[in-house]
């Protein structure tokens, strides 16, 4: 029996001393992302996994509008690995795509929080979020790819 609707396992690639997903650009794919995080997140950072697999979405959400608007679908790798930064434990998260450069921790307008909730648009909020859960974040465009990094504090 041939079942061509059930979709292929996402490709597991290797980053390092940690893995990596590469998985179609699509919201569809985000409870595997999910799963993924859960799998791959170090015991000494579960405290931290709700703002990981937060932040992550974020970035996954500008990606599925903002990188691949103009040329259809593409693809997004996800990658965790535990890192020291002068004698600090760090999880950086990275998160990739092959879109149009596009850096939303730069380009994402800094939304008004002196406005009380009827005056403020609807959305706006997601890269904030971003930058109020993560210890440090950057950006750069590495061979027609966006990169993006995010570093996570151990939480207890």
């Amino acid at each position: 029996m041939v079942m061509d609707d059930v979709p292929a396992p996402p490709p597991q690639v290797e980053t390092g001393s940690r893995h990596g997903i590469l998985l179609p650009a699509t919201p569809a794919h985000l409870s595997t992302i999910h799963a993924f995080l859960d799998r791959e997140v170090p015991e000494d950072f579960r405290g931290a996994l709700g703002k990981i697999e937060t932040a992550v979405e974020e970035l996954l959400m500008n990606i599925f509008r903002h990188a691949y608007a103009t040329e259809g679908e593409g693809k997004a790798m996800i990658r965790c690995q535990p890192v020291d930064l002068d004698g600090a434990a760090f999880l950086r998260v990275g998160v990739r795509d092959w879109g149009r450069p596009y850096n939303p921790l730069a380009e994402a307008p800094r939304p008004d929080l002196s406005a009380g909730i009827e005056e403020r648009p609807i959305g706006g909020l997601g890269i904030h979020i971003v930058r109020q859960v993560t210890a440090h974040y950057c950006y750069c465009r590495d061979q027609d790819a966006n990169d993006l990094e995010l570093f996570f504090a151990p939480c207890s």
